[in-house]
């Protein structure tokens, strides 16, 4: 009986999500400059379904458990063997449970010693075993062993003008790392910003590059203009082939993706139509964005529109889902959120609605393998953290105590025990 309901599951998988055929897709590919653009209409191929994931466990919230405490949870990884990783940015440590959410132990500390670090942003688990946690600023990516023996620091190549190097992330990409690293650098009327995505060695050879976007500001002149792109706010992913994923704009549902050498492979794009702000939001993404230049606000430039494309997950099946502004911010109240999925071609081929406790606009997603997890709070407990507002909750609201719910992600067979 039980060989039975895991063959029953793996056809309904199979089904709901499988790619629609070729026949059904009404989308156009067209070259431009050399590099096929993948069009899109605004349906999917196949018909939208809706996942009901079974929740498997959940640490954290209302315990003294002192190995279920957390501070900020900034990513979250699962290795081949199962066991996850969930990165601490305020604790300074990485936390490490069974698949089942047994704790097994915490590694990292806070400083400037070997294996130490402070304010992480991004967690990388690499082929050897070893693991990469990502300090923000001065950039630098720190490596660990699963039971917390520091090892050398994996090399990034440095500016080649000087000036300050951060990082904004960074994922494992086979033999080699994508890292996303902004260089600062003054000059005498304002500063220039420089965003590059590249691929690593682990001799600290630079392999590939993806993307480059910079800045110049005046700072007798600063604006702050909410849809100029930049590498803070740019979505990038690393699939499961090695291609790079990035949405370069913030307004218009395009993915611009490249080989893991940094050819360019093909652009996705999507028909979409921009979902605009309420009033009560344009307020609240004023409140958010705090600056200050010479101890002056600048002028502030807010879209009165969502960016269009939220957030990229690879799949292990090749696939990628795009959380759009619509699927994010209009979903019911009992959904995470709608997601297209385009296959490894770029086409739109299903959206898929999932069903469970959370929302983007206050609690985290990561998607590892065939699981999801939602860290509760965590929108409101980063803007806490590091300015900004609460992130769309009332300012007197007593925050709620943050907790990791981890979900299977293939669907239920119901009526089946």
């Amino acid at each position: 009986m039980k060989h039975m309901f895991m063959l029953l599951k793996t056809l309904v998988l199979l089904l709901l999500v499988a790619p629609a055929s070729a026949a059904d897709w009404k989308g156009k590919e067209v070259d431009k400059d050399g590099v096929l653009h993948v069009m899109n209409p605004a349906m999917s191929a196949g018909s939208p379904i809706e996942l009901e994931p079974s929740e498997l466990w959940r640490l954290g919230g209302d315990t003294d458990d002192e190995d279920e405490f957390f501070g900020i949870i900034m990513e979250i990884d699962v290795d081949p063997e199962g066991k996850v990783y969930l990165l601490d940015g305020q604790l300074n440590q990485v936390m490490i449970y069974t698949g089942d959410g047994e704790f097994i132990r915490s590694i990292g500390h806070e400083g400037e010693g070997p294996g130490e670090f402070r304010r992480p942003g991004d967690l990388v688990l690499l082929p050897g075993g070893n693991v990469g946690v990502v300090q923000f600023m001065p950039g630098k990516i720190v490596m660990l062993t699963p039971e917390g023996v520091p090892a050398d620091n994996f090399p990034v190549p440095e500016p080649d003008g000087g000036g300050t190097q951060f990082f904004s992330g960074c994922e494992s990409a086979g033999d080699h790392v994508v890292v996303g690293v902004n260089e600062f650098a003054r000059d005498d009327t304002g500063f220039r910003t420089i965003f590059r995505l590249i691929g690593v060695s682990p001799v600290g050879d630079q392999v590939a590059q993806y993307y480059e976007i910079e800045n110049k500001r005046d700072m007798a002149n600063f604006v702050f203009d909410e849809k100029e792109t930049s590498g803070m706010s740019m979505q990038w992913c690393v699939g499961t082939d090695g291609r790079v994923y990035a949405s370069t704009v913030f307004e218009g549902y395009r993915v611009d993706v490249w080989q893991p050498n940094g050819t360019p492979d093909r652009v996705i794009e999507r028909e979409y139509e921009p979902r605009v702000r309420s009033k009560e939001e344009m307020d609240r993404m004023n409140d958010r964005i705090r600056i200050r230049i010479n101890r002056t606000e600048p002028e502030k430039k807010i879209s009165k529109t969502d960016r269009d494309i939220q957030r990229l997950y690879p799949r292990g099946d090749g696939t990628l889902w795009v959380l759009s502004s619509r699927g994010a911010l209009d979903a019911p109240e009992d959904m995470l959120g709608t997601f297209d999925v385009f296959d490894k071609n770029g086409r739109f081929v299903q959206q898929v609605s999932i069903k469970g406790e959370g929302s983007i606009q206050k609690d985290g997603f990561f998607f590892a393998g065939d699981r999801l997890f939602v860290v509760t709070s965590l929108v409101s407990a980063r803007m806490a953290a590091y300015g900004g507002g609460t992130a769309g909750e009332e300012d007197d609201e007593e925050a709620e105590p943050m907790a990791v719910i981890c979900y299977d992600l293939e669907p239920e067979v119901h009526g089946m025990k």
